[in-house]
Order: C-alpha cells, then sequence, then structure tokens
C-alpha cells in the first residue's frame, strides 16, 4: 500500500505485520527537515515498509519522532544514520582520539558532544555533531539504536559496491540544498565534500569543478547519482549535456523488496536501505 500527502510518503507491504516485528530490523535516516525510516524482515531479508515525513525545524522533528508509533515496537534491531550535519574526514594515521574536539572545533565549527565512526573501507574516522534533542529523543525510543553518519553509509557501500573500478568514478548525492560528491579510485576514496545549492547550475558548477580539479574527462569518467535526481528531470538533464556517462547508483544486490516497494525509486534512499549493511 501506498500514501502520501505533501511530500510524505508512506508504502507497506501486505505481508507486514507488527507482531513479529521482533524479526524486524528498524533503519532510521534524520535529516534536519526529514525523517525517514523502513523495516526490513530479517528472515527474508526483504524491505517490507518505508515511510518518509518533512520538518521544518529540529523541534517539530523531534516531535515527529515522539508521535511516530512504529518507531516504539522492539525489533530485531535498529540504526540511525544521521544526514547532512556538520562533520570532517581524518585519515586515521593522523587521528588522535584525545584531540578530536580540536579537529571538530576547526573543522566543523562545534566542540560539543562529537560523534564518531570509523570508516574501515577507508582506515579513517569521521567526526560530527547532531542536535542533542534529537539524539536524546530517538535513544530513549531504542534504547540499543546504533548511530552512523549518513556519509559513513555512503562511503562504505560505494567502495563495497563499486569495487574494481580502475578510473576515477564521481558520485553525487542530492538533498533539498546540499550535494555530496564522492569520488573513488582503485578501492580507495579520493575525495568526500558537502557543497551548498541554491540552483542545478550550481550542482553542475561544482560537479564540474571537481572533475577539474582531479583531472577527470567529463566524455569518459562515470558519474553516478543518487538521492533527490530524477532519469530526465532539470538536474539530469543539465549534468548530461556536460558529462557522457552518467548512471544511477545501485544498491547491494543482497537486499530485496516486497512488490509494493518494488516501486520506489531504489537510489532515492541509497543512503537508507543501504544502512543495514554498515552497522
Amino acid at each position: 500500500m501506498e500514501t502520501g500527502e505533501s511530500n510524505n510518503i508512506s508504502f507497506s507491504s501486505e505481508d507486514l505485520d507488527f507482531q513479529n516485528s521482533e524479526n524486524y530490523h528498524l533503519s532510521v535516516e534524520i535529516q534536519k527537515e526529514q525523517l525517514s525510516f523502513c523495516l526490513l524482515d530479517t528472515t527474508k531479508l526483504e524491505y517490507i515498509f518505508l515511510k518518509s515525513i518533512k520538518a521544518n525545524n529540529p523541534l517539530e522533528m523531534v516531535q515527529l519522532i515522539n508521535n511516530e508509533e512504529i518507531l516504539k515496537y522492539n525489533f530485531f534491531s535498529s540504526s540511525v544514520s544521521y544526514k547532512n550535519f556538520p562533520s570532517a574526514i581524518i585519515p586515521n594515521p593522523l587521528y588522535d582520539a584525545t584531540k578530536k574536539e580540536v579537529y571538530a572545533g576547526f573543522a566543523i565549527g562545534e566542540t560539543k558532544k562529537i560523534k564518531t565512526d570509523i570508516i574501515h573501507h577507508d582506515d579513517s574516522t569521521l567526526l560530527y555533531s547532531v542536535e542533542e534533542n534529537i539524539t536524546n529523543t530517538l535513544n530513549q525510543i531504542q534504547t540499543e539504536i546504533k548511530e552512523k553518519n549518513s556519509s559513513t553509509i555512503a562511503i562504505s557501500s560505494i567502495l563495497d559496491k563499486y569495487s574494481g573500478l580502475k578510473e576515477k568514478s564521481c558520485f553525487v548525492i542530492k538533498e533539498k540544498n546540499k550535494i555530496e560528491i564522492i569520488v573513488i579510485q582503485d578501492d580507495q576514496l579520493i575525495l568526500q565534500n558537502y557543497f551548498e545549492v541554491n540552483s542545478n547550475t550550481d550542482i553542475l558548477y561544482f560537479t564540474l569543478f571537481c572533475f577539474e580539479q582531479l583531472k577527470m574527462d567529463p566524455n569518459k569518467n562515470e558519474l553516478y547519482l543518487i538521492g533527490n535526481i530524477e532519469k530526465g528531470d532539470e538536474t539530469h538533464s543539465l549534468l548530461y549535456d556536460y558529462i557522457r556517462n552518467i548512471s544511477f547508483g545501485k544498491i547491494s544486490k543482497n537486499l530485496s523488496f516486497s512488490k509494493e516497494l518494488n516501486q520506489i525509486t531504489k537510489h532515492q534512499y541509497f543512503t537508507l536501505f543501504s544502512q543495514i549493511l554498515c552497522v
């Protein structure tokens, strides 16, 4: 079943049964203006539920989390990723855990309640910060929930899914007013950065800027699109005017979807659906 209102969406399988919630894994993705979550039936490795809701501010986000009855069930396991919050990546050979507040203050302008992820695929540590009222609210509901930053999910999933690519390949993850650009080559992370964008022209500019700085050829190197981009829309069409080899990011073949969820554009929820493989 699909429902939708004011950019909020919900898909559920006819097999969804909350009496069996202890067989389900809950994946939550929190942005400053959006709460998304899905359920994976761990007995079949099949997604059976997805819901995405808009929020206007952190206070409304807390209210959404508190009001979502589904989040209060007992699950087999649960995880959350925080998306588009201030973050920075530091190579592990240069990282000193006792100085994480110093790094964070310099790199992301925040020194309180710094969270860290280890990116094993890249031998690096990601520092990030999220509003405490959001994290505290979710942790009170799901006390054993595992936390990650969405960039950790994206980098790990891309390096795993696209291992073996010999040429530099660029991945653009588009959200409302921000894009994340990731470049990999030979199973190595070459670049990861966020850019504020206000138009499709901004997206094109920053993408071509990264191509130029990394000496990538728009007529040769691959560009993969993830997030809020559809084939033939204005963003896709503009990028295709300048970059020849464009395709959409794909999630792991180890995951499947119920027939009701198969209609979802998978690359739009790439980091949410990939979360289970990275926690």
